[in-house]
C-alpha cells in the first residue's frame, strides 16, 4: 500500500504504506486523493513496518514502564518514547508495536509481524486518541446522530457498553429520521465558533462510518429507567461521564491539559442531560420536551 492520505475531523493523516498490507476499509470514507489540499504536511502520520516476530522492535517487556494496560493493549514508556502492545488473537503470541517519538505525539511506527501483514485489524495498534490529544481534540464513546429538522444539529449518546447508546440513536433514525453518524466513537472538537462532533474509522459492531461533521447540540448520559425522565447533569457529573467515555493520559501533563481544555469547553457550551429512559419512542420524545425541539 502506497502512501495514503485521509481527512478526518479536519485533520490531514498520512499513512505510509507496507507491501502486503491492504487499506483499512473504515478509513476509507476518509480518504483524500493523493493529498489534496495537503499544504505543508500532514497534521499527523502514521508509518506502517514490518518485523520479524523472532525478534522484537522493542526491549522486553520488563525492562520498559508499564503506563496502563486493557485486555489487548499495554502502553509502556522506554527512552522517553511512548510504546503500545497490541494482541492480535488470542493465544497467540504475537502482537503489534506502535512507537512514538518523544514529546510528539503527531507521528507513529506500526510495527507487524511480518508473517501476518494481511491482518485486517491493524488498526487497533493506531495511538490515534493520544495523537488526536496533540491537537487539543478528544475521542469519545458514544453514539452520534444528525437531526437535521429546523437546523438542531447533533446529539451524542454517551454510556456504560450495553446501556443503550445504539437503541437510542437507531430510535432517532426510526422515528425522527435522524442519521447516524457513528455508531462508537465520535470525535469532538471545540472550535472558536462552538463544539463539533465529527464521524471516525472506529465505530464498533455498528459499522457506521460518515465523514460528516455536526454541531453538537447535546451530549446525553444514559441510563436505564422503567420510565422516561430527564435533568440537566452538574458540571461534576458531566465530567464523569465524558471522562469515562474518552481517555486523558494521567502520565502526560501537556496531553492531560489539552484534552481537559476541550473537555473543559464542551461542558460549559453543549447541554449535556441524563436520560433515563426505557428502550422505546417515549424516551424519544422526553428527550425532545427537555430540549425544546418541537416534533415535526
Amino acid at each position: 500500500m502506497a502512501r495514503r492520505f485521509y481527512s478526518i475531523a479536519g485533520l490531514t493523516v498520512s499513512i505510509d504504506g507496507l507491501a502486503g498490507v491492504g487499506p483499512l476499509p473504515s478509513f476509507e470514507p476518509f480518504a483524500l486523493a493523493d493529498g489534496l489540499g495537503l499544504g505543508a504536511g500532514p497534521d499527523l502520520a502514521i508509518t506502517l513496518r514490518a518485523y520479524d516476530p523472532s525478534s522484537s522492535p522493542v526491549p522486553p517487556e520488563e525492562a520498559m514502564d508499564l503506563v496502563s494496560e486493557d485486555m489487548v493493549n499495554r502502553l509502556y514508556m522506554w527512552d522517553g518514547q511512548l510504546v503500545k502492545r497490541t494482541a492480535m488473537r488470542e493465544g497467540d503470541p504475537r502482537c503489534m508495536w506502535t512507537l512514538m517519538p518523544p514529546n510528539d505525539y503527531t507521528r507513529a511506527e506500526v510495527f507487524i509481524p511480518g508473517d501476518w501483514l494481511d491482518y485486517e485489524n491493524y488498526g487497533n495498534a493506531f495511538l490515534f486518541e493520544k495523537m488526536l490529544l496533540s491537537h487539543g481534540v478528544i475521542m469519545l464513546h458514544c453514539s452520534l446522530v444528525a437531526d437535521d429538522r429546523a437546523g438542531h444539529g447533533g446529539i451524542a449518546f454517551t454510556a456504560p457498553s450495553q446501556t443503550g447508546k445504539s437503541t437510542q440513536a437507531n430510535l432517532w433514525r426510526d422515528l425522527r429520521g435522524a442519521r447516524i453518524v457513528n455508531g462508537d466513537r465520535a470525535i469532538i472538537r471545540a472550535l472558536p465558533d462552538g463544539i463539533y462532533a465529527y464521524g471516525s474509522p472506529w465505530a464498533g459492531s455498528s459499522e457506521i462510518y460518515e465523514n460528516e461533521r455536526v454541531r453538537l447540540a447535546a451530549l446525553v448520559a444514559l441510563a436505564q429507567a422503567p420510565v422516561n425522565t430527564v435533568r440537566p447533569l452538574t458540571h461534576a457529573e458531566g465530567l464523569r461521564y465524558i471522562l469515562a467515555g474518552t481517555s486523558l493520559p494521567l502520565w502526560d501533563d501537556r496531553l492531560f491539559d489539552l484534552g481537559m481544555a476541550a473537555v473543559e469547553r464542551l461542558i460549559t457550551e453543549v447541554p449535556m442531560p441524563l436520560l433515563s429512559c426505557t428502550p422505546d419512542a417515549r424516551a424519544v420524545e422526553a428527550l425532545e420536551e427537555h430540549l425544546g425541539w418541537k416534533q415535526d
